[in-house]
């Protein structure tokens, strides 16, 4: 019969030496979370009850297109740049400022998140690993995914724009036209904000490149240059009636962003996501001679860097 190793006794959770001390030398050690090094904590949080401006307002100053809606500390819902664009008459939810509200500008912003907010968010655990997450983000199509604590509690959110900051080492050198997405969804320099939201939500975009009559791109409207207009409330400067539809007859080119990142098809995608990261901006476009051939965005280069 094999006798007890009498140097050592096992004492519920604990090693102890035979004198019945401590034998510190056998001690697990916890790994640091994988999702740590993607996480971004510097992220909009609203209450259920927040007014829409209050709400644009913090996505504006963040700079981030959705906000995280937190009830009594656990995760409620998320409120996106489509849901605010679906809601200023883009889609279904126009209507609710035209019945209820009477399109009356203030009134319509001052709707609570809850009531235009997506429910049952896919998020993911501090614990899980990286390959799940993005492999969520990828099969879902989401842009952002947010991440709680063992007590539900939320830690931040992981991002396209995270990722490739990760793995930004990883950035190939072959050309953008490699990677780049050739069927660019575009509108007329003179369309409206309105008809800009209604393409947005209808396609799932966030960015718009304007064109002239001849193909030339003048700016390119996105989700920033929206929660700008609204969030430095220039948008109350552009309707004196007070009026949301008045405000959102304005030409879209007039809050484009023309400051934009523009290659060529044979540039060095590292190239382009350097000048991306030096303007901060989360897409480039790419033209040739004066003609747009593609455009490209961080999800587009997150496919680059994890599968190229």
């Amino acid at each position: 019969m094999k006798l007890p190793n009498p140097r050592r006794m096992y004492e519920r959770a604990r090693w102890l030496r035979s004198d019945g001390k401590p034998n510190f030398k056998t001690t697990i050690r916890e790994r640091e979370p994988e999702l740590r090094s993607l996480l971004v904590v510097d992220v909009p949080v609203v209450s259920p009850q927040t007014p829409l401006l209050k709400c644009i307002e913090s996505m504006w100053e963040a700079n981030f297109r959705a906000a995280v809606v937190v009830r009594a500390g656990e995760l409620s819902g998320i409120l996106t740049f489509h849901d605010i664009a679906d809601y200023l008459g883009g889609g279904g939810r126009y209507r609710i400022a035209i019945e209820r509200y009477k399109n009356n500008l203030y009134r319509a912003l001052s709707i609570p998140v809850e009531e235009l907010m997506s429910r049952n968010v896919v998020h993911v655990g501090i614990s899980d690993t990286i390959r799940k997450t993005l492999e969520l983000m990828v099969t879902l199509g989401y842009g952002l995914i947010p991440v709680l604590d063992s007590s539900n509690r939320l830690l931040g959110v992981v991002t396209e724009g995270s990722v490739v900051r990760l793995y930004s080492g990883r950035i190939s050198k072959r050309p953008v036209s490699e990677f780049m997405t050739k069927s660019v969804i575009t509108a007329d320099e003179r369309s409206s904000l309105l008809e800009i939201h209604k393409l947005m939500v209808s396609t799932g975009v966030r960015r718009i490149p304007l064109t002239a009559s001849e193909g030339r791109v003048r700016g390119v409207i996105t989700w920033r240059s929206v929660l700008d207009f609204i969030g430095s409330h220039r948008i109350y400067e552009i309707s004196k009636s007070g009026d949301l539809s008045e405000a959102l007859s304005i030409e879209a080119s007039s809050i484009a962003e023309k400051d934009v990142v523009i290659v060529e098809p044979q540039a060095p995608l590292e190239t382009l996501v350097r000048s991306m990261l030096e303007k901060n901006l989360d897409y480039g476009l790419v033209v040739e001679g004066e003609v747009l051939r593609g455009i490209i965005t961080e999800r587009d280069i997150m496919f680059a860097v994890l599968w190229f």
